[in-house]
């Protein structure tokens, strides 16, 4: 008797996110893939470097629930953490009303178009919980991994400019935050910069 054929699992946006550091396909994604991940997307070595071991001591230790440097794709949502948007639901799907929240928080006088490092670092820090599910210690090195999450995307990603006071400051569209969320934002941009350095070259 034939064995049933089963359907392969949809991939959650959070997969899909994690998938562009795993090229071979092996569901796992190692420092020095996380290194190559970051540095095609324009991230400078001087930075990618630390931020990238940074990453998968969290992220390895979160998603095989030990000592690890390598991160499990299939497990990446055990990798949220108290100190983020809450735009991944428990299963690593987007959160379309969180989503939304980010752009119309309550009572907000109007919509958002776009937010700067400051306002979403805001958002982040006011959803965490200080004391899940690390103590103390651990909540101060969350929030320290997640300002460098934050910020490696804003280095990476920024397409607009706020006027904040007198400060004109680098800002994330709504519509990038959402390639982001979907876990198409990383490949669009590596393609953009291969293309930008071929023209280059030539």
């Amino acid at each position: 008797m034939l064995a049933e054929k089963t359907e392969p699992r949809a991939r959650t946006a959070l997969e899909r996110h994690a998938r562009f550091f795993d090229p071979d396909h092996d569901e796992a994604v190692t420092p020095s893939q996380s290194l190559r991940g970051m540095t095609s997307l324009g991230m400078p070595s001087v930075m990618a470097i630390p931020l990238s071991l940074l990453i998968n001591f969290f992220l390895g230790r979160l998603t095989r629930q030990k000592s690890s440097l390598s991160i499990s794709v299939p497990n990446i949502k055990r990798g949220k953490h108290p100190f983020s948007t809450g735009v991944f639901d428990a299963d690593g799907n987007l959160d379309e009303a969180a989503f939304a929240e980010l752009f119309e928080p309550p009572h907000a006088r109007a919509p958002r178009d776009c937010l700067t490092y400051g306002e979403l670092r805001r958002l982040v820090l006011r959803k965490g919980d200080p004391e899940k599910p690390f103590g103390p210690l651990g909540s101060l090195l969350t929030r320290a991994f997640s300002a460098a999450e934050v910020s490696a995307l804003f280095c990476l990603a920024a397409d607009r400019q706020k006027l904040i006071g007198d400060r004109v400051l680098p800002a994330l569209s709504r519509k990038t935050l959402r390639r982001f969320y979907e876990g198409r934002l990383f490949p669009l941009l590596a393609r953009r910069r291969r293309i930008s350095l071929t023209r280059a070259a030539s």
